[in-house]
């Protein structure tokens, strides 16, 4: 009797899961359903496979060792940092596959003032960073994403993530080390000169490029080096309500041309109601107090941000307004900080803008990192998943009317359904980036209750399941998707979701990148499936 490929392929996976546990231990591999269900599933609600394993990898040498028993028993392995995917990242598109939980690998190996350098691994969150960095009075330029209590610097990397600060991640990473799929070790850009301490990309080709935003096609990455910076001292917030959204626009993109904000974002209706209805305890209010004292630029900073707080009662002055921007300045000195506010403010009231109090920026600034509840489940429990485009600056307006457009078409149907939807603004490098998010009542997947707070699990964690609605509201996201595609946009997150082949401009750019594969991974099997690479 033949032995069938389904046979053959479980008793590959049991031989690669064997020489697993005694890479990592056997505390460190995870067969169980429930485990495996919770890291295969990401904030897309679409239904792929279903990983066979979750081994949790310590070392570059243990990932190493894993990549080469993958190689040997043709096992998928598919890395996975944080799991603030939405885009099926990490979500197994083989059956079989086994998932690499890099969070094991969350040390933060060296903070070098001397050389301005940072080293981490890849399993660090991007709040972890924050703490370590504040007191010694550095920074890196890009500061991590709003979801940095749990995204990694690994998953970042993968998806080119952008936030906080001025750019993504980047313009200030010096280098990687990165695991091929057959197991060697390789250092990019100054690391592979001086893994000790790089210093420059340039000397020579630069592969760091290749393994950003690879969505972890080509490779793990097991540590980083970025490029530290002088914590400004001084800042300036500038925040502006607008009644039209035409208006608004125009202000957000004129402030991205004067080239002097840190970060430039609006919010609508939907966020307003989020900020002014938070209530936090005694002790987040103490929290909250705490990283403002630690995050101001300086003492004068300092007071006029508490008095600025004081006055905002809770920033119910924000449900005024349809549409409201924040931006910060950030200086050498407190009075450039003021300098470049004060031009930033005149571009906000050239395009009819009024200006608000400054709290939200100052909290922002002081807590950039959210719960991940409240970036994931609307405002009364509903499940929303998040779409990201990014165009020329000058195309801004027509992207957005196209979006609001395609929602109006879409109103009747989806008031059926019970599907809701607002959008966020980030203007940031020149370019004009537009974030809509869609709403619905539904069950929570498994990611999704796990991030809840427990006082949001006893309120929502047991609601019932509406899959005709979250059928609907993905749907809704695809056709969105396709919507907006003429407008040629970029994607952050391009995951196993946005049609990347189909957005390079001729075929020698996907032959590029499909040879690249083959060349590193003939068999496929590091994230297969990943920015189309089947």
């Amino acid at each position: 009797m033949k032995t069938s490929a389904v046979e053959i392929a479980g008793s590959q996976l049991a031989a690669f899961l064997e020489e697993a546990r005694r890479i990592v231990g056997a505390e460190h591999v995870a067969t169980d359903e429930a485990t495996c269900r919770l890291m295969s599933v990401d904030f897309s609600e679409i239904a792929l496979e279903r990983a066979a394993a979750v081994v949790r990898p310590a070392s570059t040498a243990e990932v190493s060792a894993l990549a080469q028993a993958a190689c040997r028993h043709q096992v998928p392995l598919i890395p996975r940092g944080g799991g603030m995917s939405y885009t099926l990242g990490y979500a197994p598109a083989r059956p079989g596959s086994v998932m690499l939980d890099m969070r094991g690998m969350n040390k933060i190996l060296s903070i070098d003032l001397d050389n301005l350098t940072l080293t981490v691994e890849p399993g660090v969150t991007w709040a972890e960073i924050h703490a370590a960095l504040l007191p010694t009075g550095y920074r890196v330029g890009f500061m991590g994403t709003m979801s940095g209590i749990q995204a990694t610097v690994g998953g970042g990397l993968g998806n080119n993530a952008t936030g906080h600060g001025r750019g993504d991640i980047g313009d200030d990473l010096l280098g990687m080390e990165v695991v091929l799929p057959d197991g060697r070790i390789i250092q990019t850009g100054g690391r592979a000169t001086s893994p000790a301490l790089p210093v420059n990309r340039g000397y020579g080709p630069d592969f760091t490029g290749v393994f950003i935003h690879d969505s972890g096609a080509f490779g793990i990455k097991t540590k980083a080096t970025f490029r530290l910076q002088r914590r400004p001292q001084g800042t300036a917030f500038v925040c502006y309500g607008f009644r039209d959204l035409t208006a608004m626009v125009d202000g957000l993109c004129a402030a991205e041309r004067l080239g002097v904000a840190a970060t430039n974002m609006a919010f609508s209706d939907y966020h307003h109601r989020v900020f002014s209805e938070q209530k936090p305890t005694a002790a987040e209010k103490q929290a909250m107090l705490r990283a403002i004292v630690a995050s101001a630029p300086n003492k004068l900073a300092l007071v006029r941000h508490l008095v600025t707080l004081a006055l905002s009662r809770n920033m119910s002055f924000l449900k005024k307004w349809p549409y409201s921007t924040f931006s910060m300045v950030d200086a050498f000195d407190q009075a450039s900080a003021n300098r470049g506010a004060r031009a930033l403010a005149a571009e906000m009231r050239r395009f009819g803008g009024a200006p608000l109090n400054q709290s939200l920026g100052i909290v922002m600034r002081a807590e950039p990192f959210m719960p991940i509840d409240k970036l994931i489940v609307g405002r009364e429990g509903e499940c929303s998943f998040p779409s990201n485009f990014v165009v020329p600056l000058t195309k801004g307006q027509e992207l957005v009317a196209a979006c609001d457009d395609f929602f109006a078409r879409n109103q009747r149907a989806m008031a059926a359904h019970g599907v809701t939807w607002t959008k966020i603004f980030l203007v940031a490098k020149g370019q004009f980036g537009l974030e809509p998010i869609i709403y619905w009542q539904d069950r929570m997947n498994p990611l999704r209750y796990s991030v809840l707070s427990d006082g949001n699990r006893d309120k929502w964690g047991t609601r019932p399941d509406r899959a005709e609605a979250r059928a609907f509201a993905v749907d809704l996201r695809r056709r969105l998707a396709e919507a907006l595609e003429p407008f040629h946009p970029f994607h952050f997150q391009t995951g196993k979701y946005y049609r990347y082949r189909d957005a390079l401009a001729s075929a020698a750019e996907w032959d590029l990148v499909d040879g690249f594969k083959s060349l590193i991974d003939p068999p496929r099997l590091i994230n297969p499936g990943a920015l189309g690479l089947t």
